[in-house]
């Protein structure tokens, strides 16, 4: 039997580095991947036109997944994909063409969350700000992006990253109105993350069913790569799953699934010697 092996990647401290989102570190692995025709699949908690930005700079044509597992982009004419979904096990998705992609759609829309948002700042009386309410110069600040990426993260479309400048207390109070009202969240690199019923697991779960559909004479093997806790549904549910160092220079500790691949190495680096890894085996 065929084997094919499908990558799905988070971004930010994982191929980009924490603080100047370069991928350069990670070039090797990224020239063999497509040498090797190998799938690679970008799946943030950056929105849709935020991962477009690095799809482009990548030459990557493959599908995409954005915040935090909120929604699946599969480019409408996306070679030997046909997309045909069981409506009754594709948790809240719809189908959608929307700018040449066909979307999955699996988290609650922006709209949704701002006002349960707003609900649990009233509610918990803590200091809470999204990330749409800061100003770009201030999300430039906080983020090292620059002007046009700012933009571009803070135009929402399934989640609403924010800061808490609380202590524990108030935080475990924010996390416990989060669920109680009915949603959920994770954490990124800098951000909290609002979100509905979506993770990442859940959108690698679906992609990696559709590709099985289409090629039912192949192995699909998938890998994850994440550092981050927001990554742990996406390391749970892949075949190999790899886990690069923090910015500081330590694994998440949070993070813990069976026969995970410790890589060694900050972001790119370890994501580098990660894919290397593969193709050593």
């Amino acid at each position: 039997m065929n084997v094919k092996i499908i990558i799905f990647t988070d971004l930010d401290g994982t191929l980009l580095d924490h603080r100047t989102y370069s991928y350069g570190e990670a070039e090797e692995a990224l020239k063999l991947l497509k040498e090797k025709n190998i799938p690679l699949i970008l799946c943030s908690s950056k929105t849709r036109d935020e991962i477009d930005v690095y799809r482009k700079k990548l030459s990557n044509n493959e599908p995409l997944i954005s915040e935090n597992g909120g929604a699946i982009f599969i480019p409408e004419n996306y070679e030997g994909l046909k997309c045909k979904f069981d409506k009754n096990v594709r948790l809240s998705s719809v189908e959608a063409i929307e700018n040449g992609y066909l979307v999955i759609k699996i988290g609650s829309e922006y709209k949704v969350l701002a006002d349960v948002f707003e609900k649990i700042r009233n509610k918990t009386g803590t200091n809470i700000k999204s990330i749409t309410e800061f100003t770009i110069d201030e999300v430039v600040q906080l983020t090292n992006l620059s002007r046009e990426e700012a933009r571009l993260a803070v135009t929402r479309e399934y989640s609403l990253p924010f800061i808490i400048n609380d202590g524990a207390q108030e935080i475990e109070s924010v996390k416990n109105e989060i669920l109680s009202s009915g949603f959920n969240y994770t954490e990124g690199a800098r951000f909290m993350h609002l979100m509905g019923a979506n993770d990442k697991g859940k959108a690698v779960k679906i992609l990696v069913d559709i590709f099985k559909k289409n090629h039912p004479e192949t192995k699909i093997v998938s890998v994850g790569i994440g550092d981050s806790l927001n990554d742990l549904p996406m390391l749970e549910v892949v075949d190999m799953a790899f886990l690069v160092k923090k910015v500081s220079g330590n694994y998440e500790e949070r993070i813990k699934v069976k026969n995970l691949v410790y890589a060694d190495g900050i972001g790119p680096v370890g994501w580098n010697k990660a894919v290397l890894s593969l193709f050593n085996e």
